[in-house]
């Protein structure tokens, strides 16, 4: 799959088959997270791969559909319905039904391999800490992008998502189930599996003069295709 294909027909997937995917593809995209940019080559990025204990999916899932319930349950319909006006009007209501009472952020479950980013600001020898929200954060961000795109051009499908750990109960748990150093930071958890069905290209994005100022804030850039057109008047 060419790049800019990929990356223009990406998709959060949340629903798996549950069937396995081969060894060889996996490291496949779990090699691409080792090619994310870093500052200084730090790589201030570790991984834990989850493929065959069950109970962490679960566990995973149980804390996510859990923080889910709690941060949508109490929000009318009408909060993301402008969101999710590209869904068939007979299947919003559904839709915001299952974020709200959390059933929509059970994936985890039935992912082939679930991958949970951690990253740090204090694992290496530099006099002063890399903020965890100006680096670790990025760096892992780019990484399970990286690996997000390499399963897309395989054919398989993803999903991120952070409810598991924006309860800091959660984290904690789940780092204490998972022995790790407090030195490192969760970041976000990547499902990936076999998808039951192919999604839709999804929305359109906004504009791009509406989302990129061209020299300062506030100027918006010109797409090319507008230059030229400008240019014949």
């Amino acid at each position: 799959m060419d790049l800019i294909d990929a990356i223009k027909t990406r998709r959060s997937t949340r629903e798996f088959t549950g069937q396995r995917i081969p060894e060889e593809h996996i490291e496949m995209i779990l090699d691409a997270a080792r090619y994310a940019p870093s500052p200084e080559n730090l790589q201030m990025w570790r991984y834990v791969v989850i493929r065959d204990d069950q109970e962490m999916k679960d566990l995973i899932a149980e804390v996510s559909m859990e923080t889910a319930r709690e941060v949508f349950g109490v929000q009318p319909y009408e909060l993301t319905a402008g969101r999710l006006w590209y869904l068939p009007d007979h299947a919003r209501p559904t839709e915001f039904e299952n974020i709200r009472d959390g059933s929509l952020f059970i994936y985890p479950k039935y992912s082939d391999t679930v991958i949970i980013g951690f990253g740090s600001e204090f694992f290496h020898d530099a006099h002063l800490p890399y903020a965890m929200h100006l680096f670790g954060s990025v760096v892992v961000g780019m990484g399970m992008l990286q690996m997000w795109l390499v399963a897309h051009s395989l054919g398989y499908g993803a999903g991120w998502m952070a409810l598991a750990i924006s309860d800091y109960r959660h984290k904690e748990l789940l780092c204490d189930k998972l022995g790790v150093p407090r030195t490192w930071e969760p970041i976000g958890v990547l499902c990936i599996g076999v998808p039951k069905e192919k999604r839709m290209l999804g929305p359109s994005r906004f504009p791009m003069e509406g989302v990129m100022y061209s020299e300062r804030w506030g100027n918006p850039y010109q797409r090319l295709a507008f230059r030229k057109e400008e240019e014949k008047k």
